[in-house]
Protein backbone atom coordinates (compact mmCIF):
# COMPACT_ATOMS: atom_id res chain seq x y z
CA UNK A 1 0.00 0.00 0.00
CA UNK A 2 1.41 3.67 -0.95
CA UNK A 3 2.07 6.14 1.54
CA UNK A 4 -1.32 8.24 0.77
CA UNK A 5 -3.19 5.11 0.94
CA UNK A 6 -2.34 3.61 4.23
CA UNK A 7 -2.73 6.92 5.39
CA UNK A 8 -6.16 7.60 4.31
CA UNK A 9 -6.71 3.70 5.72
CA UNK A 10 -5.52 5.29 9.27
CA UNK A 11 -7.97 8.35 9.19
CA UNK A 12 -11.06 6.35 8.15
CA UNK A 13 -10.22 3.80 10.57
CA UNK A 14 -9.76 6.71 13.67
CA UNK A 15 -12.76 8.12 12.39
CA UNK A 16 -14.96 5.10 12.16
CA UNK A 17 -13.84 3.97 15.62
CA UNK A 18 -15.11 7.67 17.36
CA UNK A 19 -18.74 7.22 14.59
CA UNK A 20 -19.53 3.82 16.43
CA UNK A 21 -18.96 5.01 20.46
CA UNK A 22 -20.65 7.58 19.17
CA UNK A 23 -23.50 5.63 17.90
CA UNK A 24 -23.56 3.76 20.52
CA UNK A 25 -23.72 6.78 23.21
CA UNK A 26 -26.98 8.17 21.04
CA UNK A 27 -28.57 5.28 20.54
CA UNK A 28 -28.56 4.47 24.53
CA UNK A 29 -29.73 8.90 24.82
CA UNK A 30 -31.97 8.06 22.18
CA UNK A 31 -33.72 5.06 24.10
CA UNK A 32 -33.62 6.72 27.35
CA UNK A 33 -35.77 9.45 25.70
CA UNK A 34 -37.78 7.82 24.01
CA UNK A 35 -36.94 9.11 20.40
CA UNK A 36 -36.95 5.97 17.86
CA UNK A 37 -33.72 4.69 16.41
CA UNK A 38 -33.99 5.14 12.82
CA UNK A 39 -33.81 8.44 13.69
CA UNK A 40 -31.03 8.38 15.43
CA UNK A 41 -29.06 6.25 12.59
CA UNK A 42 -30.05 9.05 9.66
CA UNK A 43 -28.73 11.21 11.70
CA UNK A 44 -25.56 9.58 11.65
CA UNK A 45 -25.73 8.58 8.31
CA UNK A 46 -25.56 12.28 7.33
CA UNK A 47 -22.76 13.18 10.19
CA UNK A 48 -20.37 10.30 8.39
CA UNK A 49 -21.00 12.00 5.09
CA UNK A 50 -19.88 15.56 6.02
CA UNK A 51 -16.98 13.66 7.59
CA UNK A 52 -15.86 12.13 4.95
CA UNK A 53 -15.73 15.23 2.54
CA UNK A 54 -13.09 16.96 4.57
CA UNK A 55 -10.99 13.29 4.63
CA UNK A 56 -10.81 13.16 0.79
CA UNK A 57 -10.10 16.54 0.19
CA UNK A 58 -7.44 16.06 3.11
CA UNK A 59 -6.44 12.90 0.62
CA UNK A 60 -6.36 15.19 -2.29
CA UNK A 61 -4.12 17.71 -1.10
CA UNK A 62 -1.81 15.37 0.34
CA UNK A 63 -0.92 13.46 -3.01
CA UNK A 64 -0.43 17.21 -4.91
CA UNK A 65 1.77 17.59 -1.90
CA UNK A 66 3.27 14.35 -2.47
CA UNK A 67 3.97 15.15 -6.24
CA UNK A 68 5.40 18.88 -5.45
CA UNK A 69 7.97 16.90 -3.59
CA UNK A 70 9.02 14.44 -6.24
CA UNK A 71 9.14 17.09 -8.85
CA UNK A 72 11.43 19.14 -6.14
CA UNK A 73 13.68 16.35 -5.89
CA UNK A 74 12.62 15.43 -2.35
CA UNK A 75 11.58 11.76 -2.03
CA UNK A 76 11.46 8.52 0.44
CA UNK A 77 14.69 6.59 0.19
CA UNK A 78 14.19 2.95 0.14
CA UNK A 79 16.58 -0.30 0.55
CA UNK A 80 20.26 -0.16 -1.34
CA UNK A 81 20.51 -1.50 -4.58
CA UNK A 82 21.98 -5.35 -3.97
CA UNK A 83 25.00 -6.36 -6.16
CA UNK A 84 24.55 -9.45 -7.57
CA UNK A 85 27.52 -11.72 -6.47
CA UNK A 86 30.61 -10.85 -4.52
CA UNK A 87 33.95 -8.79 -5.47
CA UNK A 88 37.26 -9.91 -5.03
CA UNK A 89 40.43 -7.31 -4.41
CA UNK A 90 42.51 -10.11 -6.18
CA UNK A 91 40.41 -11.04 -9.19
CA UNK A 92 38.38 -9.44 -12.35
CA UNK A 93 37.99 -5.55 -11.44
CA UNK A 94 39.20 -5.85 -7.83
CA UNK A 95 36.77 -4.18 -5.34
CA UNK A 96 36.71 -0.04 -4.48
CA UNK A 97 39.84 0.87 -3.08
CA UNK A 98 39.45 2.43 0.04
CA UNK A 99 39.09 6.08 0.19
CA UNK A 100 38.82 6.12 -3.79
CA UNK A 101 35.44 6.49 -4.88
CA UNK A 102 33.82 9.65 -4.94
CA UNK A 103 30.88 11.48 -6.59
CA UNK A 104 31.67 13.99 -8.86
CA UNK A 105 29.94 17.50 -8.90
CA UNK A 106 28.37 17.00 -11.98
CA UNK A 107 24.65 17.33 -11.51
CA UNK A 108 22.58 16.87 -14.63
CA UNK A 109 18.44 17.66 -15.25
CA UNK A 110 16.50 15.08 -16.31
CA UNK A 111 14.43 16.02 -19.19
CA UNK A 112 11.24 15.63 -16.90
CA UNK A 113 12.90 17.21 -13.87
CA UNK A 114 12.73 15.49 -10.36
CA UNK A 115 15.81 13.99 -9.11
CA UNK A 116 19.11 15.14 -11.14
CA UNK A 117 22.05 12.83 -12.94
CA UNK A 118 25.20 12.31 -11.50
CA UNK A 119 28.69 10.28 -11.99
CA UNK A 120 30.66 8.58 -9.19
CA UNK A 121 33.98 7.38 -10.03
CA UNK A 122 35.62 4.35 -8.38
CA UNK A 123 38.77 3.29 -8.30
CA UNK A 124 39.87 0.18 -7.50
CA UNK A 125 42.31 -2.44 -5.84
CA UNK A 126 43.42 -3.71 -9.52
CA UNK A 127 44.29 -0.88 -10.96
CA UNK A 128 40.72 -0.19 -12.86
CA UNK A 129 38.90 3.15 -12.79
CA UNK A 130 35.01 2.88 -13.07
CA UNK A 131 32.30 5.12 -13.73
CA UNK A 132 29.20 4.75 -12.46
CA UNK A 133 26.19 6.85 -13.41
CA UNK A 134 22.66 7.40 -11.51
CA UNK A 135 20.34 9.80 -9.40
CA UNK A 136 21.35 11.40 -7.07
CA UNK A 137 19.69 12.51 -3.92
CA UNK A 138 21.21 14.41 -0.84
CA UNK A 139 24.86 13.73 -2.19
CA UNK A 140 24.19 9.65 -2.78
CA UNK A 141 23.90 7.92 -5.94
CA UNK A 142 21.64 5.87 -7.09
CA UNK A 143 18.41 4.35 -8.98
CA UNK A 144 14.71 5.46 -8.43
CA UNK A 145 12.13 2.88 -8.15
CA UNK A 146 10.35 3.96 -11.29
CA UNK A 147 10.44 1.83 -14.74
CA UNK A 148 10.18 -1.42 -13.43
CA UNK A 149 12.42 -1.15 -10.74
CA UNK A 150 12.13 -1.53 -7.22
CA UNK A 151 8.29 -2.70 -8.12
CA UNK A 152 7.86 0.73 -8.47
CA UNK A 153 7.92 1.97 -5.59
CA UNK A 154 8.76 5.51 -6.19
CA UNK A 155 11.67 5.52 -3.44
CA UNK A 156 15.12 6.60 -4.09
CA UNK A 157 17.50 3.44 -3.56
CA UNK A 158 21.46 4.45 -3.14
CA UNK A 159 23.42 2.94 -5.45
CA UNK A 160 26.77 1.16 -3.10
CA UNK A 161 30.11 1.67 -4.38
CA UNK A 162 30.65 -1.97 -5.62
CA UNK A 163 28.01 -2.44 -7.94
CA UNK A 164 30.64 -3.30 -10.75
CA UNK A 165 30.49 -5.00 -14.01
CA UNK A 166 31.47 -8.31 -12.71
CA UNK A 167 28.76 -7.95 -9.95
CA UNK A 168 25.61 -6.28 -11.94
CA UNK A 169 23.24 -8.12 -14.60
CA UNK A 170 21.62 -6.10 -17.25
CA UNK A 171 17.56 -6.89 -17.23
CA UNK A 172 17.86 -9.61 -14.59
CA UNK A 173 16.37 -9.55 -11.21
CA UNK A 174 18.06 -10.81 -8.29
CA UNK A 175 16.49 -11.03 -4.72
CA UNK A 176 13.72 -8.71 -6.22
CA UNK A 177 16.10 -5.70 -6.84
CA UNK A 178 17.99 -4.45 -9.71
CA UNK A 179 21.39 -4.20 -10.54
CA UNK A 180 22.39 -0.80 -11.96
CA UNK A 181 24.15 -1.01 -16.46
CA UNK A 182 25.39 2.72 -16.06
CA UNK A 183 28.73 1.04 -15.06
CA UNK A 184 32.12 0.75 -17.09
CA UNK A 185 35.51 0.10 -16.30
CA UNK A 186 38.73 1.00 -17.66
CA UNK A 187 42.36 0.92 -17.01
CA UNK A 188 44.23 3.90 -15.12
CA UNK A 189 45.73 6.63 -17.01
CA UNK A 190 43.27 5.66 -20.29
CA UNK A 191 40.65 8.24 -21.12
CA UNK A 192 36.85 7.13 -22.45
CA UNK A 193 34.31 8.54 -24.17
CA UNK A 194 30.97 6.55 -24.24
CA UNK A 195 26.93 6.54 -24.60
CA UNK A 196 24.28 4.32 -23.22
CA UNK A 197 21.06 4.73 -25.65
CA UNK A 198 17.84 4.36 -24.92
CA UNK A 199 17.52 3.63 -21.31
CA UNK A 200 15.27 3.58 -18.15
CA UNK A 201 14.74 7.02 -16.44
CA UNK A 202 15.22 5.05 -13.07
CA UNK A 203 19.31 4.49 -13.67
CA UNK A 204 18.66 1.00 -13.54
CA UNK A 205 18.52 -2.26 -15.42
CA UNK A 206 14.41 -3.25 -14.77
CA UNK A 207 13.08 -6.07 -16.35
CA UNK A 208 13.90 -5.63 -19.64
CA UNK A 209 10.90 -4.11 -21.17
CA UNK A 210 13.00 -1.02 -22.12
CA UNK A 211 11.26 -1.80 -26.03
CA UNK A 212 7.76 -2.22 -24.37
CA UNK A 213 7.76 1.56 -23.41
CA UNK A 214 7.88 5.27 -25.77
CA UNK A 215 11.11 5.95 -26.58
CA UNK A 216 9.88 9.59 -25.04
CA UNK A 217 10.10 7.83 -21.42
CA UNK A 218 13.92 6.58 -22.34
CA UNK A 219 17.00 8.10 -22.20
CA UNK A 220 20.09 8.91 -24.18
CA UNK A 221 23.19 8.95 -21.93
CA UNK A 222 26.55 10.43 -22.97
CA UNK A 223 29.40 10.74 -20.76
CA UNK A 224 33.10 10.68 -20.81
CA UNK A 225 36.38 11.43 -18.86
CA UNK A 226 38.52 12.78 -21.16
CA UNK A 227 41.80 13.83 -18.93
CA UNK A 228 43.57 17.50 -17.57
CA UNK A 229 44.35 18.90 -21.16
CA UNK A 230 40.52 18.40 -22.04
CA UNK A 231 38.27 21.49 -21.67
CA UNK A 232 34.88 21.19 -23.22
CA UNK A 233 32.76 19.26 -25.83
CA UNK A 234 30.69 20.33 -28.44
CA UNK A 235 27.28 18.30 -29.58
CA UNK A 236 24.04 18.27 -31.56
CA UNK A 237 20.80 18.26 -29.68
CA UNK A 238 18.43 18.02 -32.45
CA UNK A 239 20.19 20.33 -35.26
CA UNK A 240 21.34 22.77 -32.12
CA UNK A 241 24.88 22.66 -31.37
CA UNK A 242 25.84 23.48 -28.16
CA UNK A 243 28.98 23.21 -26.26
CA UNK A 244 29.52 22.35 -22.65
CA UNK A 245 32.31 22.60 -20.39
CA UNK A 246 34.02 19.80 -19.01
CA UNK A 247 34.47 19.33 -14.90
CA UNK A 248 38.20 19.77 -14.42
CA UNK A 249 40.82 18.04 -13.71
CA UNK A 250 39.31 14.45 -14.64
CA UNK A 251 37.66 16.57 -18.39
CA UNK A 252 34.48 14.37 -16.85
CA UNK A 253 30.80 15.52 -18.64
CA UNK A 254 27.79 13.89 -18.70
CA UNK A 255 24.24 14.97 -20.70
CA UNK A 256 21.25 13.54 -20.55
CA UNK A 257 18.90 13.52 -23.50
CA UNK A 258 15.32 11.89 -24.60
CA UNK A 259 15.80 8.81 -26.72
CA UNK A 260 15.16 10.11 -30.32
CA UNK A 261 12.64 7.92 -32.85
CA UNK A 262 14.39 5.24 -34.36
CA UNK A 263 17.13 4.22 -31.85
CA UNK A 264 18.25 1.28 -31.01
CA UNK A 265 16.99 1.39 -27.37
CA UNK A 266 19.40 -0.52 -24.97
CA UNK A 267 22.61 -0.19 -26.78
CA UNK A 268 25.79 1.77 -25.88
CA UNK A 269 29.66 1.69 -26.94
CA UNK A 270 32.71 3.34 -25.48
CA UNK A 271 35.80 5.04 -27.12
CA UNK A 272 39.01 4.67 -25.51
CA UNK A 273 42.44 7.09 -25.68
CA UNK A 274 44.92 8.53 -24.20
CA UNK A 275 45.26 12.33 -22.97
CA UNK A 276 44.84 14.88 -25.36
CA UNK A 277 44.44 12.39 -28.71
CA UNK A 278 40.80 10.95 -27.88
CA UNK A 279 38.50 11.94 -30.83
CA UNK A 280 35.00 12.82 -30.06
CA UNK A 281 32.36 10.60 -31.89
CA UNK A 282 28.73 11.24 -32.57
CA UNK A 283 26.62 12.90 -31.10
CA UNK A 284 29.43 14.94 -29.64
CA UNK A 285 31.32 17.14 -32.78
CA UNK A 286 34.26 18.22 -31.37
CA UNK A 287 36.45 18.39 -28.17
CA UNK A 288 38.45 21.02 -26.95
CA UNK A 289 41.97 20.49 -25.48
CA UNK A 290 44.83 22.75 -24.15
CA UNK A 291 47.87 21.56 -25.58
CA UNK A 292 50.90 23.46 -25.06
CA UNK A 293 49.05 26.52 -23.70
CA UNK A 294 46.73 26.93 -26.44
CA UNK A 295 43.57 25.66 -27.33
CA UNK A 296 42.62 23.54 -30.08
CA UNK A 297 40.06 21.21 -31.45
CA UNK A 298 39.54 17.69 -32.29
CA UNK A 299 36.78 16.24 -34.84
CA UNK A 300 35.36 12.93 -35.70
CA UNK A 301 38.07 10.68 -37.75
CA UNK A 302 37.23 11.56 -41.61
CA UNK A 303 38.28 8.61 -43.77
CA UNK A 304 40.44 9.11 -46.35
CA UNK A 305 39.26 10.85 -49.51
CA UNK A 306 35.76 12.27 -47.77
CA UNK A 307 35.27 15.57 -47.78
CA UNK A 308 34.21 18.34 -44.92
CA UNK A 309 35.12 18.54 -41.11
CA UNK A 310 37.67 20.91 -41.41
CA UNK A 311 38.39 22.66 -38.17
CA UNK A 312 40.15 25.77 -38.38
CA UNK A 313 41.95 25.77 -34.82
CA UNK A 314 42.56 21.83 -35.08
CA UNK A 315 44.81 20.20 -32.93
CA UNK A 316 48.57 18.84 -34.04
CA UNK A 317 48.19 15.31 -35.05
CA UNK A 318 48.66 12.84 -31.73
CA UNK A 319 52.65 12.47 -30.48
CA UNK A 320 52.67 8.73 -30.22
CA UNK A 321 55.86 7.81 -28.06
CA UNK A 322 58.82 5.92 -30.02
CA UNK A 323 58.09 2.14 -30.03
CA UNK A 324 60.45 0.86 -27.73
CA UNK A 325 58.82 -2.53 -27.51
CA UNK A 326 61.22 -5.60 -28.77
CA UNK A 327 59.59 -9.16 -29.46
CA UNK A 328 60.29 -10.70 -26.26
CA UNK A 329 61.83 -14.11 -26.00
CA UNK A 330 59.48 -16.91 -25.78
CA UNK A 331 60.02 -19.22 -22.74
CA UNK A 332 58.79 -22.76 -23.99
CA UNK A 333 58.08 -24.01 -20.42
CA UNK A 334 56.61 -27.18 -20.18
CA UNK A 335 52.77 -27.22 -19.78
CA UNK A 336 51.42 -29.81 -18.11
CA UNK A 337 48.18 -31.14 -19.57
CA UNK A 338 45.75 -34.05 -17.85
CA UNK A 339 42.54 -35.55 -19.78
CA UNK A 340 39.74 -36.32 -17.24
CA UNK A 341 37.60 -39.07 -18.62
CA UNK A 342 34.65 -40.51 -17.69
CA UNK A 343 34.39 -44.21 -19.13
CA UNK A 344 35.31 -44.12 -22.19
CA UNK A 345 34.76 -40.63 -22.78
CA UNK A 346 36.78 -37.21 -22.18
CA UNK A 347 34.96 -34.84 -20.14
CA UNK A 348 37.63 -32.45 -19.57
CA UNK A 349 41.08 -31.23 -19.96
CA UNK A 350 43.00 -30.30 -16.72
CA UNK A 351 46.16 -27.44 -17.63
CA UNK A 352 48.54 -26.41 -15.40
CA UNK A 353 52.05 -24.73 -15.99
CA UNK A 354 54.23 -22.48 -13.58
CA UNK A 355 53.90 -18.63 -13.46
CA UNK A 356 57.23 -16.90 -14.74
CA UNK A 357 55.61 -13.31 -13.89
CA UNK A 358 53.75 -11.56 -11.63
CA UNK A 359 50.46 -10.27 -12.37
CA UNK A 360 49.45 -7.68 -9.49
CA UNK A 361 47.02 -4.99 -11.56
CA UNK A 362 44.36 -6.13 -13.95
CA UNK A 363 47.14 -4.45 -16.94
CA UNK A 364 48.65 -7.53 -16.60
CA UNK A 365 47.37 -10.72 -17.54
CA UNK A 366 47.68 -14.14 -18.45
CA UNK A 367 45.94 -15.76 -21.98
CA UNK A 368 45.45 -19.47 -22.47
CA UNK A 369 44.05 -19.23 -26.68
CA UNK A 370 43.47 -22.64 -28.96
CA UNK A 371 43.22 -22.30 -32.30
CA UNK A 372 39.52 -22.02 -33.79
CA UNK A 373 38.20 -24.89 -35.32
CA UNK A 374 39.23 -24.62 -39.28
CA UNK A 375 35.64 -24.50 -41.55
CA UNK A 376 36.36 -24.64 -45.18
CA UNK A 377 33.00 -23.24 -46.48
CA UNK A 378 31.96 -21.47 -49.58
CA UNK A 379 31.24 -17.89 -48.34
CA UNK A 380 29.97 -16.28 -50.93
CA UNK A 381 29.17 -18.21 -54.35
CA UNK A 382 32.83 -18.68 -56.46
CA UNK A 383 34.76 -17.33 -53.36
CA UNK A 384 35.87 -20.27 -50.88
CA UNK A 385 37.73 -19.30 -47.44
CA UNK A 386 39.03 -20.69 -44.15
CA UNK A 387 37.26 -19.13 -40.77
CA UNK A 388 40.71 -18.81 -38.86
CA UNK A 389 41.38 -17.31 -35.69
CA UNK A 390 41.62 -18.15 -31.88
CA UNK A 391 39.82 -18.35 -28.71
CA UNK A 392 41.07 -17.48 -25.78
CA UNK A 393 40.46 -17.32 -22.32
CA UNK A 394 42.18 -14.36 -19.64
CA UNK A 395 43.05 -15.51 -16.72
CA UNK A 396 41.68 -12.21 -15.11
CA UNK A 397 43.12 -12.38 -11.35
CA UNK A 398 46.33 -11.60 -9.52
CA UNK A 399 48.54 -14.34 -9.56
CA UNK A 400 52.43 -14.90 -7.53
CA UNK A 401 55.49 -15.53 -9.75
CA UNK A 402 56.16 -19.26 -9.28
CA UNK A 403 52.81 -20.46 -8.26
CA UNK A 404 51.18 -22.95 -10.31
CA UNK A 405 48.37 -22.13 -12.39
CA UNK A 406 45.40 -24.25 -13.52
CA UNK A 407 42.90 -23.78 -15.99
CA UNK A 408 39.80 -26.04 -16.97
CA UNK A 409 38.81 -27.02 -20.51
CA UNK A 410 35.40 -28.83 -20.63
CA UNK A 411 36.09 -31.10 -24.10
CA UNK A 412 33.80 -29.06 -26.50
CA UNK A 413 35.56 -26.10 -25.71
CA UNK A 414 38.84 -28.15 -27.57
CA UNK A 415 37.36 -30.44 -29.50
CA UNK A 416 34.24 -29.39 -31.10
CA UNK A 417 32.76 -26.55 -33.01
CA UNK A 418 30.14 -25.22 -35.58
CA UNK A 419 30.48 -24.60 -39.56
CA UNK A 420 28.30 -23.24 -42.15
CA UNK A 421 27.66 -26.66 -43.93
CA UNK A 422 27.17 -25.45 -47.92
CA UNK A 423 26.83 -21.56 -49.41
CA UNK A 424 23.58 -20.08 -49.00
CA UNK A 425 24.75 -17.05 -51.00
CA UNK A 426 22.95 -13.58 -49.60
CA UNK A 427 21.17 -15.59 -47.00
CA UNK A 428 24.72 -16.07 -45.22
CA UNK A 429 24.00 -12.54 -43.16
CA UNK A 430 20.54 -13.92 -41.96
CA UNK A 431 20.85 -15.34 -38.46
CA UNK A 432 17.16 -17.50 -38.87
CA UNK A 433 18.37 -18.82 -42.15
CA UNK A 434 21.80 -19.48 -41.24
CA UNK A 435 20.81 -21.73 -38.32
CA UNK A 436 19.69 -24.08 -40.92
CA UNK A 437 23.10 -24.97 -42.56
CA UNK A 438 25.15 -25.00 -38.82
CA UNK A 439 27.23 -28.52 -38.90
CA UNK A 440 28.90 -29.81 -35.99
CA UNK A 441 32.71 -30.67 -36.94
CA UNK A 442 35.39 -32.42 -34.37
CA UNK A 443 38.69 -32.94 -34.34
CA UNK A 444 41.32 -35.49 -32.92
CA UNK A 445 43.87 -32.87 -31.68
CA UNK A 446 44.80 -29.12 -30.66
CA UNK A 447 47.13 -27.00 -29.73
CA UNK A 448 46.85 -24.99 -26.07
CA UNK A 449 49.47 -21.88 -25.61
CA UNK A 450 49.84 -19.87 -23.05
CA UNK A 451 50.97 -16.09 -23.00
CA UNK A 452 51.77 -13.72 -20.70
CA UNK A 453 51.11 -9.94 -21.50
CA UNK A 454 52.60 -7.10 -19.29
CA UNK A 455 50.45 -4.21 -20.49
CA UNK A 456 47.35 -3.76 -22.94
CA UNK A 457 48.73 -3.73 -26.70
CA UNK A 458 52.41 -5.04 -25.35
CA UNK A 459 53.73 -7.94 -27.91
CA UNK A 460 52.73 -11.13 -25.43
CA UNK A 461 55.57 -13.93 -24.00
CA UNK A 462 54.75 -17.38 -25.08
CA UNK A 463 55.16 -19.31 -21.77
CA UNK A 464 54.57 -22.38 -23.67
CA UNK A 465 52.49 -24.48 -25.53
CA UNK A 466 51.53 -28.82 -26.13
CA UNK A 467 49.77 -30.50 -28.07
CA UNK A 468 46.50 -32.44 -26.88
CA UNK A 469 45.10 -35.62 -28.06
CA UNK A 470 42.23 -38.23 -27.91
CA UNK A 471 42.97 -41.39 -27.19
CA UNK A 472 42.48 -44.60 -29.58
CA UNK A 473 38.68 -45.64 -29.62
CA UNK A 474 37.71 -42.32 -26.80
CA UNK A 475 35.45 -38.85 -27.89
CA UNK A 476 34.82 -36.16 -26.12
CA UNK A 477 31.70 -36.03 -23.75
Amino acid sequence: MSVLGQLEHDLLEAANRRNASNAAASNAAGTESGVDASVWRLAERLRLRRLRLPLIAFGCLLASATIALAASGVILSGAPVRPEGRLNPNVGEGVPAAGASKLLGLRVPDPEGGLPWGMRVVRTTRGEVCLQIGRVENGQLGELGIDGVFHDDGRFHPLPADVLPETSRVGVKVNDEDATEAVSCHFAGQVIAGEYIGVDRSAGAADGGEGKRPLGELRNIYYGMLGAPAVSVSYKAGKIGRTLAVLQPLGAYLIVRRAAPKELEGSGRESLGSEGDLHPSAPLTAITYRLNGKLCRRGPVIPPGAGGGHLADACPGPHWPAVRDVAPRNLHRPLHVRLQLAGRRVSGVLLSFTAPFAVTSAKEDYLVRIPAIACKRELVPGQSGVARGYSGWSLGRNVTRGSTVTHRFTAPELFRGQCVGKAIGADLAKIHLLRRHLQSVSRRSVLIEVLYSKYQGAIPVVVGSATVRLPAGERPE
